[in-house]
């Protein structure tokens, strides 16, 4: 019989130009009550000149985080803060929370659950709102966002199967819960680059892989179709018009060159209701990440995915962060890490 943990679900809820967002916090089932408007300290904004900015270290970029270390000063009022407008030769530095100026809201539940929960009260409002967006969109992408360490085609790369888990057990569960949460019951399952686990639902009626390595999609029990297709030297996907109930791509999307014609590909082969979703992870292969992804905070990478979508004309837009969770012991990683992998997801419905 497997052990049960009492825990306490804590979920941040906001919205902004982007969608909805909810940050959610596994604690322990005694956490004291949490007041459901936390405070998030005064609005603390400086206007600076651009020679103050490390330009060497990173491109100074519209709405953009960047933590403090990277101004020659030691004075910062924050551990970071969000471009806010260029001025020419100076920005204006906000170093307020992100909610700062957000209406949001806290709210909990109790629930048994296998797994130990371990997060913390300072979690909720850890990094809630860094991927909120205002109106004037933030400015993600350098002349060099898709450029990568390794250039070299990827059918090379990806000739041999890397049966890796580029996430922990326990965060591969909890993606398999949120795609069983959001996915329609009985959908015909497109899964974009697609490998040896797809982590879906069993109320998923039949699933489509689509990837760089038949070996590794062999091995995988879920999918009832595989197609072998690089992404990357074709983003057009060899299926017809509006043949899917639902895409996922996986912990994968870093890689991706072209993500603006996938992700409208996306919605060429959705039916219309169709749910694009993608999850996220802060493990990758290094030779082939885009440039972007070792840029932004993890928060920011949903951030540009989910603007992503929007642009792209899916609508009901969302985020979703799931943390709080403990590390299996058998993970490679349990020795440094006590934490489960984070869950980052955002999505989208095809009109």
């Amino acid at each position: 019989m497997k052990l049960l943990h009492s825990a306490l679900r804590f979920r941040v809820n906001y919205f902004s130009d982007l969608g909805r967002h909810q940050v959610v916090i596994w604690m322990p089932g005694d956490t004291p009550p949490v007041d459901a408007q936390m405070d998030v300290g005064p609005k603390i904004e400086h206007e600076v000149p651009n020679g103050v900015f490390r330009s060497d270290i990173a491109p100074l970029k519209q709405g953009r985080f960047y933590p403090s270390q990277l101004l020659h000063a030691d004075d910062a009022p924050g551990p970071m803060f969000r471009v806010t407008k260029l001025n020419g030769a100076s920005f204006v530095a906000n170093f307020s929370h992100p909610l700062q100026d957000r209406i949001f809201s806290i709210d909990s539940g109790k629930s048994d659950i296998s797994t130990e929960p371990i997060g913390k009260v300072t979690q909720l409002l850890e990094w809630s709102g860094m991927d909120a967006q205002s109106q004037t969109p933030t400015d993600f992408e350098s002349p060099d966002a898709f450029a990568r360490e390794d250039e070299s085609p990827d059918g090379a790369f990806y000739a041999e199967p890397r049966k890796v888990m580029h996430v922990d057990a326990v965060c591969a569960r909890r993606i398999q819960a949120l795609y069983r949460t959001v996915l329609p019951e009985n959908a015909r399952v497109l899964d974009l680059m697609a490998g040896w686990r797809s982590h879906l639902p069993d109320t998923v009626q039949s699933a489509v892989g689509l990837g760089m390595n038949a070996e590794e999609m062999a091995d995988n029990p879920q999918l009832a179709e595989r197609v072998v297709h690089d992404l990357n030297a074709e983003p057009k996907l060899p299926f017809p018009d509006a043949s899917f109930d639902a895409v996922v791509c996986t912990v994968s999307f870093e890689y991706l060159i072209h993500p603006r014609a996938v992700v409208a590909e996306a919605r060429r082969v959705l039916k219309p209701g169709g749910m694009f979703v993608v999850t996220l992870s802060h493990r990758y292969f290094p030779p082939k990440v885009i440039r972007l992804w070792t840029q932004l905070h993890p928060m920011e990478r949903m951030a540009w995915v989910g603007t992503l979508i929007k642009g792209a004309g899916f609508k009901k837009v969302e985020t979703y962060v799931e943390r709080g969770l403990k590390r299996p012991k058998d993970d490679r990683y349990a020795d440094r890490l006590e934490e489960s992998d984070p869950v980052f997801a955002t999505w989208g419905v095809a009109p």
